[in-house]
Formats: structure tokens, sequence, C-alpha cells
């Protein structure tokens, strides 16, 4: 029997879509969206608090047409967005006992959710049980909405990284919400951290545990000062939270000759990516290909994960950095931002009071 927590409204406002193109071109505050169905099996519907914007969900909206989003939904109207913190609603008759309605969590979608366009930047929405957590007390909402998503995504870039004392690692986009949380894991685990940002996030980024830091703007381009600034001392990591082909294309001048570039980033888009992702990790050398490894990951969110990172947050040994909080109206205005791409950590949008 589905439990409610409290009663279930007729319909809410989200933000839509149904075409293709960049936030402000496409996106809609719809006032009378369908809410979901009450959940079924182990499903949540949440009654959602906050949002974190994730880069890749406005790449995905810039580059994937309606058609591809048909092959795994129905759906004409798409709702943006996958990171999320709030209060269970409903829960599904197989719901764990500790995610019961008024219970609160944060967490973020499966990449199936967010092609088939059931985003969080809405009032209401369904998720697996097994993809959220319980947020603990001292966690406030915009802070746990900033979670999820980057820090679920800079555990598995670190995984299988033999890092060590010592272990000189490159961050790229060390500002942004991934790269402020690799930037943190990366030096718990005692590298020696290199964090590229622009040259106003100098600071942060130091704050956060970077022994060096570079602007890349100040040093374009970045990967002829890579060569020679760290030439003689080469990384045995990349890990590349923005995206950048020739940052990899140009590796073997700073990146050891048993080295590694990890990549989550797809501002060139996702489609053009892919391709690389695959000529990068499979195009033999003897026919161009670069004599680096390389590995392009994507996050299975998993609550067991997120749960964990809640308990660093909460022990002090990690730091969701949070840009700013806009209101749910102002949707649009924190695209602007995110697209300004100068950002310091998270931008978060309040959806409502919970």
């Amino acid at each position: 029997m589905t439990m409610a927590y409290p009663t279930l409204p007729q319909s809410q406002r989200a933000w839509t879509f149904s075409t293709w193109g960049l936030p402000r071109e496409i996106l809609t505050l719809n006032e009378n969206y369908a809410v979901p169905p009450p959940p079924a099996k182990a499903d949540l519907l949440i009654r959602v608090s906050h949002v974190g914007l994730n880069p890749g969900c406005y790449v995905a909206m810039a580059s994937i047409p309606p058609l591809v989003r048909r092959l795994v939904s129905w759906n004409t109207t798409y709702v943006a967005e996958g990171e999320f913190s709030g209060v269970v609603h409903l829960a599904g008759p197989a719901a764990p006992e500790h995610l019961q309605p008024g219970t609160r969590v944060f967490g973020c979608l499966p990449v199936s959710n967010l092609i088939a366009g059931n985003g969080t930047l809405a009032e209401y929405f369904v998720v697996p049980a097994e993809s959220v957590a319980r947020i603990p007390p001292a966690m406030d909402w915009p802070e746990a909405a900033g979670l999820a998503g980057g820090g679920q995504t800079a555990v598995n870039m670190l995984l299988g990284a033999n890092l060590r004392e010592g272990t000189r690692v490159l961050v790229n986009g060390g500002s942004g919400g991934v790269g402020t949380m690799v930037v943190q894991l990366a030096k718990a685990h005692g590298a020696y951290v290199v964090a590229t940002c622009s040259g106003a996030n100098e600071e942060l980024v130091k704050s956060l545990g970077a022994d060096e830091v570079v602007d890349y703007r100040a040093n374009a381009p970045l990967p002829a000062y890579l060569a020679k600034t760290y030439g003689t001392q080469p990384f045995e990591y990349i890990f590349d939270t923005i995206g950048t082909q020739a940052l990899f294309v140009y590796s073997p001048a700073y990146l050891r000759p048993e080295g590694l570039l990890v990549n989550v980033g797809n501002f060139e888009g996702p489609g053009v990516t892919i391709w690389r992702a695959i000529l990068n990790t499979y195009l033999p050398r003897i026919l161009g290909g670069v004599p680096r490894r390389y590995a392009m990951i994507s996050t299975t969110p998993e609550g067991g994960k997120a749960a964990g990172l809640a308990r660093m947050v909460e022990e002090r040994r990690l730091q969701v950095v949070v840009d700013e909080v806009f209101e749910f109206e102002d949707a649009l205005k924190a695209y602007d931002r995110m697209l300004a791409r100068n950002a310091k950590g998270k931008i978060i949008i309040k959806v409502q009071d919970v």
C-alpha cells in the first residue's frame, strides 16, 4: 500500500521544453504540468526543495533532438535537470523503511531518466529509491542539492586511480561543481594537486587543497603552458571535468607514458564527445592515436555513494561549494550564470519550501 505525505495535488509548476536548443531559447515555466501518479514498487515521489544545475544537462538539451528522446519515451514535453534535494512525499509499496514519507533526501537521476526528459526542475518527480540518500540533520537544502551529482562523478573519476602520497595529478576545471570535489578528494588521498581555473577563482581552489593553480586564461593556450611548466615533472593522472580534446592530444608533453586522462566533460556536445572518446580509447598509435591512456566515464547514481559523501560533509572532510541560489522563477538567469562558465562550485535553484 502506497503511503501519502500529505495529499497529492493534480498539477504543479515545472520548467519544460519540447525541442532542442539552449535553455533560454527552449525552456518555459509551465504552471499546470501534470504531477506523476503514485509511485510503484520501490520508487519514490519527491517534493522538491532545491535543484543543482549540471552542465551536462544543458549540453544535452542543446544536443539531443526530440526524435532521439522519443526512442526511450513517448513524452513530447520534457522536464530539465537531474540533481535535487527534497522530501519523500509518496513511497512505493516496496520502498525501504528508512525512505518513507517525510524523510529528507537528496540524489540524482539515472541517465535514462534524463534522456527521457523526466527531470527534477519541478515541484514533484519520481526517482528509484536506490538513487537517493538521507540528508544529515546538519546539512541544508542547497548544500544537499549540490552534493549528489558532482560528488558521485568525482568519486567515479578517482575509482581505479592509484592515488598515494605525492602522486602528481592535474584537475582541469578545479572551480566547477565536479572540479571542487575532485580537488578535495584527490588531496584527501595524498596527491599533489595542480588545478586549472580562472584567476578570479584561484583563492577558492587553493582553499580546497590545490598545491598549485593555473589560470587557464592568462596562460593560453593551456597545453603549451603545461608542456613548458610541467614537462620535466609530468602528471600521473589528468582529471578533465571540462572535456577539452586538446588537453589529451598534447598530453604526451606533460602526462607520463603510463599515465591516464579521465574525462567527464562534454562541453563540445555529446555526439562529438562520444566519437572522440572512441577514437581516444581505441585508435592505434600507428594510425595517429595519442600514446596515452584515456577513459571517458559517466555517473550511475547510487544511494550508498551519496550517503558516504554526506558523511564526509557531516564530518567536515568535504565541502560543497555553492556559487549562488536562484529562485524558481529565475531559472533562466541561473542558466545564464552557468553559461558564463565562471561559477564557483554549484549553481542551485530553489523550487519551493518543503
